[in-house]
């Protein structure tokens, strides 16, 4: 096994006893989940990487499938080398990213072992995202938006804590956060994000 997934095996080696062992909850039909946390996303180098805050209003349906709207606003790490330029103030830079995005979306989830305290599962996601990057090759950096198409699939764990209140652990991989080419709406630099959520249950 590669060094890389054991972090990932051992956290699935011991929480399987606890998703085996976990006391039933009254069988559920339809619901509204609420949730809002942040994270992190990574991608082809360290120029891509950053954090992020997302939240998701999913409806659930009696059968364990559940729908409904993914919000995200992200934002990477390094900041514009624009900061440190003369002209940085007149062309409104100074204080800006070196990317950000804002993405919009329809999720659908299918989550398994509904009836105990901590259920997996797994969920796909279609929308637009919207994104800012700083173009610093140019004779004067300037800064350029794109919209496109966002495309995400993933997986997670959900914890009941007490009645409503639980927390979920996310991981997407997904694509299109930050375009890094001014002139098209190419989907890019593609990468894995990770979001640790509180949600209630209604």
């Amino acid at each position: 096994m590669p060094v890389r997934w054991m972090p990932l095996a051992l956290l699935l080696s011991l929480l399987a006893p606890v998703v085996a062992n976990a006391e039933p909850l009254p069988s559920r039909g339809w619901g509204l989940l609420l949730s809002g946390g942040g994270g992190l996303f990574a991608g082809k180098n360290a120029n891509t990487r950053g954090y992020l805050v997302g939240a998701h209003l999913l409806v659930e349906t009696p059968v364990g499938l559940e729908f409904g709207l993914a919000l995200q606003w992200g934002r990477q790490f390094r900041t514009t080398w624009a900061l440190d330029s003369v002209m940085a103030p007149q062309m409104g830079l100074q204080k800006q990213p070196w990317g950000s995005f804002l993405g919009i979306a329809g999720e659908a989830r299918y989550r398994f072992f509904r009836d105990r305290r901590v259920s997996p599962w797994v969920a796909l996601r279609v929308g637009r995202s919207t994104s800012s990057k700083i173009r610093t090759d140019a004779f004067a950096p300037y800064r350029y938006t794109n919209s496109h198409l966002a495309l995400a699939a993933g997986g997670g764990l959900e914890v009941r804590i007490h009645g409503p209140l639980g927390l979920t652990l996310a991981g997407y991989f997904q694509s299109c956060d930050i375009n890094t080419r001014p002139h098209d709406n190419i989907c890019t630099g593609a990468g894995p994000t990770v979001l640790v959520s509180p949600h209630l249950r209604f």
